[in-house]
């Protein structure tokens, strides 16, 4: 990938990180100063999940009286965190969990954003597919660009697996990698421990939907690269690999997400071990 696109990518996403940010103090102190208003036009919406459960009280410990069925409407009325209060097309009220309806259409048929659903909510079972781009950082074939693609799935909140596909170039080699690959996300996983515990207390506060979740990868793979023929040949043009990466994921809105990370790797060369790094930066969408 050529620096001057990796330099845009770069600036394109500070800008939209800066732009949300303030986007999101805004919000916060307008909840601060109602942080239980009901909304003036109650919002209209249908369900695209198999079902919500309708609670007597906002909280875990309140019992479900009523199910909601997939292709229902339902009409918010108040917030509270992390919980909306709804009524039924049959006039029922109850309270249900936001990630209960992260999945909802307008009656224009275009998904709606609700103010409490993030990350988490999201992430839940979900498939998800993006692109980074990124340079190696330190190594025999330092200065080289990447660009690699993913798509994963995740059977947890806090745990997903994803297979990548990916090109290296520069002046000096060319090749390409791919690999299968497992992320651990730490705090997702503090939520899915705490839940069980919640679910018994009343009064429990919401746990918290973290918008910046860090997370660690570990996978495997094969790379092959050819060295061009003014340069020295490489002792690994086709060998497999064992990486393990530091990064976090920030979500921008609705089912976006930008990734950073920084990675390890370590290639089985002809007569020894050889160590690369290397940075990238990407999107990823989830469904």
């Amino acid at each position: 990938m050529p620096r001057l696109y990796l330099t845009t990518i770069s600036v394109f996403c500070l800008s939209l990180l800066s732009s949300l940010a303030s986007a999101d103090q805004v919000a916060s102190h307008q909840d601060s100063q109602a942080p239980q208003a009901a909304t003036k036009t109650p919002m209209k919406l249908e369900v695209i999940d198999p079902y919500v459960d309708m609670h007597t009280g906002p909280g875990r410990g309140y019992p479900v009286f009523h199910v909601i069925e997939q292709g229902e409407t339902i009409e918010i009325l108040t917030r509270r965190p992390d919980w909306y209060e709804i009524r039924s097309n049959n006039g029922k009220t109850g309270w249900t969990k936001a990630s209960q309806i992260s999945r909802t259409l307008q009656p224009t048929g275009v998904p709606v954003d609700l103010p409490t659903v993030g990350h988490g909510d999201y992430l839940r079972n979900g498939w998800r597919v993006g692109f980074t781009g990124g340079q190696i950082a330190n190594g025999d074939i330092k200065g080289a660009d990447t660009f690699s693609v993913n798509a994963g799935y995740r059977p947890l909140s806090w745990l997903g697996t994803e297979l990548e596909g990916g090109k290296i170039y520069s002046t000096k080699v060319s090749g390409e990698y791919y690999g299968l690959n497992v992320l651990i996300e730490p705090f997702p996983l503090w939520n899915a421990l705490l839940e069980p515990l919640a679910r018994w207390d009343i009064n429990a506060k919401a746990l918290p939907n973290w918008k910046l979740t860090p997370y660690l990868l570990f996978g495997a793979g094969k790379m092959s690269l050819d060295a061009q023929p003014q340069h020295t040949e490489l002792g690994f043009d086709r060998s497999s690999h064992y990486n393990y990466a530091l990064g976090a994921s920030y979500y921008l809105a609705r089912n976006f997400v930008i990734r950073g990370e920084y990675r390890w790797y370590s290639v089985s060369a002809t007569d020894d071990t050889v160590k690369l790094e290397e940075w990238k930066i990407g999107f990823s969408t989830f469904f």
